[in-house]
């Protein structure tokens, strides 16, 4: 039977118009080789990834979702085409193009995905009409990066995306994109992703904590990437920092750790000992599915990922999939 709802997977265009002839810059994505029989990734001229064509390709998804009993996907950009550095026009042009790509696949399989669209955050203006374009298309969530090209998400030019996002009760997922602290550090021996974006997660969680967004928007319904990265085992510190540090004290008017059942997290943890904590620390009504699909640092088959942990039947079927339902407000099947 199928019963997942994973809400951590990404797709690529499987071809898309040649942006740095059409408004230069030298980082835009491109595609090397066929992407039906897999390909390479670049940014401008630096290598990223290789792919299979299960990036691109529905009905390789629907294999393997019907092999993992997942019944639903969140489709969503991947962080390497989040693009904020590029200008706002070409940026906006850029999210409209993959965003039109999610639109389609789920317009030919509204039973088995669904839409996370991207914004053009560098310029919030175009990313609310976007982000009105994408709602008005159905989709229930938008993803963006844990920063933009530095700005934490607390920064005050941020703020009518997320008012638009409160209005328009549509769901954000924050997934890492590139750590800043200290960028350099990290690409040496290849650790941005596996170091980089657990402790960029954290800090973005607790900008959105200490920065007030979660009191100012309270009905966003923000989900973070990666089990919530670091932030479970830094929040024992926050929370004492609250108590002794003034200015964090003048922040808000609560501890952080009374923030964190406000959010949501995905259960991609690599590990039953961190998720059990993770479920200790958020709730076990606040935790999502989520595989980060088809990257080689996801999980073959989130479902199976839980059995690794004793998990009661109802708290599994939270994981697996009434927590999803209620992050992205989906109806419950009517039983037959």
């Amino acid at each position: 039977m199928l019963e997942g709802i994973d809400i951590h997977t990404h797709i690529f265009a499987p071809g898309w118009p040649d942006f740095a002839a059409r408004h230069g810059g030298d980082r835009w994505p491109r595609l090397e080789g066929d992407p039906a029989a897999g390909c390479r990734l670049f940014l401008g001229a630096t290598f990223n990834r290789n792919l299979t064509p299960h990036a691109f390709d529905p009905d390789r998804r629907l294999e393997d979702m019907d092999r993992t009993k997942v019944a639903l996907q969140l489709l969503s950009p991947a962080p390497p085409t989040f693009c904020y550095w590029a200008p706002p026009a070409a940026g906006a042009e850029w999210h409209r193009m993959q965003n039109d790509v999610i639109a389609g696949i789920v317009a030919r399989h509204p039973r088995r995905f669904l839409g996370a669209g991207g914004l053009p955050l560098q310029a919030p203006d175009l990313a609310v009409k976007e982000l009105e374009r994408v709602t008005a298309l159905g989709f229930p969530a938008v993803e963006i990066a844990a920063s933009v090209e530095g700005r934490d998400l607390d920064d005050q030019s941020l703020e009518p995306v997320w008012t638009a996002a409160a209005d328009l009760g549509v769901a954000i997922l924050v997934h890492p994109q590139a750590p800043i602290l200290g960028d350099g550090r990290f690409r040496k021996n290849n650790l941005t992703q596996v170091a980089g974006f657990p402790l960029e997660t954290a800090l973005a969680m607790t900008r959105v904590i200490v920065g007030g967004v979660l009191e100012r928007w309270p009905g966003i319904r923000w989900c973070f990437a990666h089990g919530g990265g670091a932030f479970p085992y830094i929040l024992p510190r926050l929370d004492k920092g609250w108590h002794v540090v003034e200015q964090a004290h003048a922040a808000m008017p609560e501890p952080p750790s009374q923030y964190v059942r406000r959010v949501w997290i995905d259960s991609l943890t690599h590990s039953p000992r961190v998720l059990a904590f993770a479920l200790e620390t958020f709730g076990s009504d606040r935790i999502v599915l989520g595989s980060d699909y088809p990257f080689k640092l996801g999980v073959d088959d989130p479902v199976a990922e839980l059995d690794r942990l004793s998990l009661d039947p109802s708290v599994r079927r939270r994981l697996v999939v009434d927590n999803a339902r209620d992050l992205l407000r989906l109806p419950v099947p009517t039983p037959v």
